[in-house]
């Protein structure tokens, strides 16, 4: 597995940063293919939730759970993701800068999954495209964090 690390700079305080993403409901702000998402029990270490995702009209259900929790700190989430996929871990650090707050992702993650060809250049080719991703996720966050 490789760890991407990405970082940006929210104008709202960590307790703020860790209400926003430690509500689940607000992932379908920063998605929008997540159609619904199903937990039942306060979020805390070993908290199971089930996230749907509906694309080009199929429906698939991904199984997540909650790997660190640690208030106005730290969240992560390891997803299950059903094959072809690997799962993955997505871990946000918090950390008060200034008068806001510096929001880290790192993203535990498989360049090259299972069944993927093995070819020179694959795996840079994989790590660029899920960085562009990643990058784009943590920028809608910041966005919708700062409203």
């Amino acid at each position: 597995m490789t760890i991407l690390e990405f970082s940006t700079q929210v104008s709202k305080p960590v307790e703020a940063v860790f209400e926003f993403i430690t509500n689940l409901e607000n992932q379908k702000k920063l998605s929008q293919y997540i159609t619904a998402i199903e937990v039942n029990e306060p979020l805390k270490v070993g908290t199971r939730y089930k996230i749907q995702t509906t694309t080009m009209g199929r429906t698939i259900d991904t199984m997540n759970e909650v790997v660190a929790f640690e208030p106005n700190k730290k969240f992560g989430v390891k997803t299950f993701a059903p094959p072809p996929a690997s799962d993955v871990t997505n871990t946000y650090v918090l950390e008060p800068n200034g008068d806001g707050t510096k929001l880290t992702m790192q993203v535990d993650a498989v360049l090259t999954p299972p069944g993927m060809p093995k070819m020179p250049g694959i795996e840079d080719m994989m790590k660029k495209q899920m960085s562009t991703a990643f990058e784009a996720t943590l920028a809608t966050m910041k966005k919708a964090i700062e409203g």
